[in-house]
């Protein structure tokens, strides 16, 4: 009898451990985390990047609360939320990173495309405050002839 109340026991600490998991992927976007630059893009028409304003972000504060957001748990998927912009993080080494992101009060998203799958995420409060009052320093880029 002892036997069967032990595996029933074990059963259920294991049955509660798996689903007691966090969902999603964390740490997806770890490159991040050694750029030293970045540009927003924010599309002047929501989902379409044809025309748009930009601004350069040095700060390495501000590239880290994004950083760091993108590197949660990231659910792979599709959503609602129509693309407001994209911030190219740029690599020591000339890579090229890029999150999408959407900051309105119906959607708050980070989303990026890894390996051809697109995942998301919350968007910090933190992280919508910037996108907020960058934004206001934003300008249209010079075109190149």
């Amino acid at each position: 009898m002892k036997p069967c109340i032990f595996s029933l026991l074990v059963a259920a600490v294991v049955l509660t451990l798996f689903s007691c998991k966090p969902t999603g992927t964390p740490n997806m976007m770890t490159e991040l985390n050694v750029c030293d630059s970045a540009v927003i893009m924010y599309y002047k028409t929501p989902g379409n990047p044809r025309f748009f304003q930009m601004v350069k972000l040095y700060d390495v504060s501000l590239l880290k609360t994004f950083a760091d957001n993108a590197n949660k748990n990231a659910l792979a998927g599709e959503t609602d939320c129509t693309t407001q912009g994209k911030i190219y993080y740029y690599g020591d080494r000339g890579e090229v990173f890029v999150l999408y992101f959407t900051s309105t009060d119906t959607c708050n998203r980070l989303s990026f495309i890894k390996t051809g799958e697109k995942y998301g995420l919350e968007l910090s409060p933190r992280g919508r405050k910037i996108l907020d009052s960058l934004k206001a320093f934003s300008y249209e880029p010079k075109a190149a002839y």
